[in-house]
């Protein structure tokens, strides 16, 4: 049985799927770089994994939120959340 996702959730799932897919494209950029290639630059390869860092970053803060929103959903009266506490 499926779950039916509240708004918030759906979007998250969304922008998660996004980032999900840059990450893949920019790691299959970054393996394949040198294909068909004489020369690249250190500077290209860089770029793309400064981007590569930075969607990761993103999809670790959007992880952060939708494990916020599923426990503010199943406990709605606790506004403790435990991996924030960890910090």
């Amino acid at each position: 049985m499926e779950k039916k996702l509240t708004t918030e959730l759906k979007l998250y799932k969304e922008e998660f799927d996004f980032l999900h897919k840059k990450i893949g494209e920019l790691e299959w950029k970054i393996a394949t770089i040198f294909y068909g290639r004489k020369a690249i630059t250190r500077l290209e390869i860089e770029t793309l994994e400064d981007r590569l860092e930075n969607y990761r970053a993103n999809i670790g803060m959007l992880v952060e939120k939708i494990r916020n929103e599923v426990q503010n959903l199943t406990n709605p009266n606790s506004m403790i959340n435990s991996f924030t506490e960890r910090k």
